[in-house]
C-alpha cells in the first residue's frame, strides 16, 4: 500500500516555497499554520483501545494503551494509573493484537504484530515462516501503527525572545517540526524563522522549510529524497530550493544515541539578493545526525547534523549546515531548547555577502503527540 506521506509533502513544499518567496512574516505565520493543523487534526480518529497487557518479571501485570518502547523505557497509557513509564529489562511478557515498528540494535528495521517468547527472552515480530525472533536485550525501539494518519504524527512548537541590552538588538525565532512514522517510511517536516534587529532598524533574516523522507529496509540501511526551502540575506541568498535523493545507514542503534549517515546528489536553484540574478547548479550531499538522550531527570535530548554540499557544476564552491540543539524538559509537553546554527557557503551566490552566518537560539517548547514522560 502506498504511504500517503509522498502526496501529502509533496503539498507542503509547494506551499512552503511560496512563504520563502515572501517575507519573514509570511513565513512565520505559515509555521504557525503547520503547527495548529497538526495540532488539530491529530485530536481526531480513533485511539487504539487500552488492550495491551504487559507482565512484569516481577510477575505484575498492567493493561493499557502502549505509546512507544525507546530510550530504554516502556512507555503504558494505563486502565487505571494513567501514563506508566516501565524500564525495559523490566518488561517479561508483551500481548498486544496491534502492529509495530521494531527496531534492533545495529539499525534492522521489522514491521507486524509482534509477542514475546514463552520464556520472555525474545520479541517475535511478524507470523508464520517470515517472523523474526529479537533478544529483548537487542531492542532498540518499538512504535506502533496507528490507523490514523495523524496519530503517526509527532513533533513540536517552539518560540523565543531575546534582547540584549549592550548592542541594543532584539531578536525573535519560531520553529516547527513534524515527524511521521509508516509502516517502512519516516518522513520529517521542519520550518524555522529568525528576524534580528538593531537599534538603527536594520534586520537580518534566517528562514528555512526542510522536508525529508527516508524508506527503510530491513538492513539498516535506507534511502531517501531531500527537499529544503531557504532565505538568508546574510549569505546573499533571496531565494534557495534544493530538492535530491540520498542512500543512507544506521551507524549506531542504542537505548541512548544513534548516528546516522547519508551520501547522495541534489540540484540546487537559487536567486541572489539585490538583483543578483538566478543559476542553477548540481551538488553531492553527504552528512548525517548524531542524537543522544538522556531520560532519567533531568531529560536532555541532544540533537546535532552536518550536512555538507560540494558543488559538482560549480567546483571547488562548498556549502555547509550545522545544527545542534539541546532540549531539556520540563514536563511532559514543555521543554526549553538552545540551539547552535551555522551556515557556510565558500562562494555566495550574491558579490559582497559573508560566507558565514552562525547564531544561537534559545525558545520554549510544546510537544504534540505521543511522547515520553
Amino acid at each position: 500500500m502506498r504511504d500517503p506521506w509522498a502526496a501529502r509533502a509533496g503539498g507542503l513544499i509547494k506551499a512552503a516555497n511560496f512563504g520563502v518567496e515572501q517575507s519573514t512574516h509570511k513565513l512565520s505565520a505559515l509555521a504557525l499554520l503547520l503547527g495548529a493543523l497538526v495540532l488539530c487534526s491529530a485530536a481526531d480518529g480513533e485511539t487504539r483501545a487500552k488492550t495491551d497487557a504487559i507482565t512484569l518479571r516481577n510477575g505484575d501485570r498492567i493493561t493499557g494503551r502502549i505509546i512507544s518502547a525507546q530510550y530504554g523505557f516502556l512507555q503504558l497509557d494505563s486502565q487505571h494509573s494513567g501514563s506508566v513509564s516501565i524500564e525495559w529489562p523490566s518488561v517479561r511478557t508483551i500481548e498486544t493484537r496491534y502492529q509495530f515498528r521494531v527496531v534492533r540494535f545495529g539499525g534492522q528495521h521489522y514491521a507486524g504484530p509482534i509477542r514475546t517468547s514463552a520464556d520472555g527472552e525474545n520479541l517475535i515480530v511478524g507470523s508464520g515462516p517470515t517472523a523474526v525472533s529479537i533478544p529483548m536485550s537487542q531492542v532498540a525501539s518499538l512504535v506502533p501503527f496507528e490507523e490514523s494518519f495523524w496519530r503517526r504524527v509527532d513533533g513540536d512548537v517552539s518560540a523565543g525572545y531575546a534582547f540584549t541590552k549592550a548592542s541594543d538588538i532584539t531578536q525573535g525565532n519560531l520553529g516547527f517540526s513534524a515527524n511521521y512514522n509508516g509502516t517502512n517510511v519516516q518522513a520529517s517536516l521542519q520550518t524555522s524563522a529568525i528576524l534580528s534587529r538593531d537599534s538603527s532598524g536594520a534586520t537580518t533574516e534566517q528562514e528555512q522549510v526542510q522536508a525529508n523522507a527516508f524508506f527503510l529496509r530491513p538492513s539498516p540501511n535506507f534511502w531517501g529524497l531531500l527537499g529544503t526551502l531557504q532565505r538568508d540575506r546574510s549569505l546573499g541568498v533571496d531565494a534557495r530550493f534544493v530538492a535530491g535523493a540520498a542512500l543512507g545507514r544506521r551507524l549506531i542503534e542504542t537505548y541512548k544515541s544513534s548516528v546516522t549517515g547519508i551520501v547522495g546528489v541534489v540540484h540546487n536553484e537559487e536567486r541572489g539578493s539585490e538583483g543578483a540574478g538566478t543559476h542553477s547548479s548540481l551538488e553531492g550531499v553527504l552528512g548525517g545526525e548524531w542524537r543522544i538522550y538522556k531520560f532519567t531527570y533531568p531529560k536532555i535530548r541532544l540533537d546535532s547534523s552536518l550536512l555538507i554540499y560540494p558543488s559538482i557544476t560549480e567546483s571547488p564552491r562548498l556549502r555547509g549546515t550545522l545544527n545542534i540543539t539541546l532540549t531539556y524538559k520540563l514536563t511532559e509537553r514543555f521543554a526549553l531548547k538552545a540551539t547552535q546554527y551555522g551556515n557556510y557557503d565558500s562562494r555566495p551566490p550574491s558579490p559582497g555577502a559573508a560566507t558565514t552566518d552562525y547564531g544561537i537560539t534559545a525558545s520554549l517548547s510544546y510537544s504534540f503527540g505521543p511522547v515520553i514522560q
